[in-house]
Parts: C-alpha cells; sequence; structure tokens
C-alpha cells in the first residue's frame, strides 16, 4: 500500500555498502589474506546490485502503461501527493470513466459522505476518496458506509492511495465496505492500458 513512487530495492544498496565497509575495515587492519576473499565478495555483490538494478528497471518499463489515456492517468497519479481533495476526486473519477464506467460527482457540502456515485457492474456504488498522507482511519468507512444508504447504493467503498490503518481494515470487513489503496489504482490504470489496447485492435 505505498504511493507509486517507486526506488531501488534497499537490499542492493545496503548490500553493497556492507560489502564495501568489511573491506575498508581489512585493509587498515592489514589483513591482506582476507582482502582477497573480500575483494571477491564485493564483486559478486557489486555484480548481484547490478543485476537487480536492471531487472527492477525492465520491470519498471514493462509495467508502464503504453496507450495515452492510461498513460496520462498514470502520469497524474504519479503527482497525486500535490492533489487536493477535490482533484483527487477528479482523477478517480476519470480513471472510473476510463474504465468504462459513469461516475457521478457528489462531493461537497450534503454529500453525506460520498464523493462518487459509479456503477462498475450496473448497480450503484458509494465512493470516498481520501488523498491523505498516511494511513487512513476508522471514519472515512463509517462516513461511507452511512452515506451509501443516504445515496440508495448497494456498495461502499473508500480509495486512499496511503492505505489504511489497522482499525479501518477490522471496521471495513464487519460493515461490508471495500477498501482500495496505491496498488489497486495502479492496477485500475493498466486495466485502462489493456482496454485501450483492445479497442485498438479491434479498429
Amino acid at each position: 500500500m505505498t504511493r507509486s513512487g517507486r526506488r531501488l530495492p534497499d537490499s542492493i544498496f545496503y548490500g553493497g555498502a556492507g560489502a564495501f565497509l568489511a573491506l575498508l575495515i581489512f585493509v587498515l587492519r592489514g589483513d591482506v589474506g582476507l582482502i582477497r576473499g573480500f575483494e571477491i565478495l564485493l564483486g559478486g555483490t557489486l555484480l548481484i546490485g547490478i543485476i537487480g538494478a536492471v531487472v527492477w528497471v525492465a520491470w519498471h518499463l514493462w509495467q508502464m502503461p503504453k496507450t495515452p489515456t492510461a498513460l496520462e492517468l498514470s502520469r497524474r497519479f504519479e503527482a497525486v501527493r500535490f492533489m487536493d481533495g477535490a482533484q483527487f476526486e477528479v482523477f478517480v473519477a476519470d480513471l472510473f470513466r476510463a474504465m468504462g464506467h459513469r461516475a457521478l460527482l457528489c462531493g461537497g457540502v450534503g454529500d453525506q459522505g460520498v464523493d462518487i456515485v459509479v456503477n462498475p457492474r450496473g448497480e450503484r456504488v458509494a465512493v470516498q476518496c481520501k488523498n491523505y498522507s498516511k494511513p487512513v482511519g476508522n471514519r472515512p468507512v463509517q462516513e461511507v458506509y452511512a452515506g451509501a444508504r443516504h445515496h440508495r447504493c448497494v456498495e461502499a467503498w473508500v480509495v486512499a492511495p496511503s492505505g489504511y490503518t489497522s482499525g479501518a481494515l477490522d471496521l471495513a470487513k464487519s460493515t461490508g465496505v471495500s477498501l482500495y489503496d496505491a496498488n489497486t489504482i495502479h492496477q485500475w490504470i493498466r486495466k485502462v492500458d489493456k482496454l485501450e489496447k483492445e479497442r485498438a485492435a479491434e479498429t
């Protein structure tokens, strides 16, 4: 449940740094017999780090969307931390529409805890969007659960890139509210990419 920003795994960085420090210690101690062994170890660690970095970059490039709409959505989501609440709601609504769903924005005064009403399977779903910097707690789950009834929706969802507290997860489980995070948003963008490719192949 992380944001879209990615970096190299810590194991690649710390593995190489650890081997280098160990070699430096032995050099300073003058233990020549072990220096050769640690030179080999360092070389192997660096090789593993390079291979890991190449694999990570290749995987990242393979995951990147290729079609225009999906690429635009991906770029917008990369800047999610700069969006205010209303901008994030618009982004989520646009994402639903790109997946082929009707999405009605209802955010504002009197929305009763529902920012978007969407119909992914022909039935009304109440969605609350929370673009917090920290995991979301119980309150949005409570609000969208009640708001779904007010808006005559059969399901209630919360979309929050930063994830959820354990309390929110427990409450969602007992109330039937579905929780979606950054990983889900990336999956939805990949779905848009797939749909656009299928449409292009049909034309």
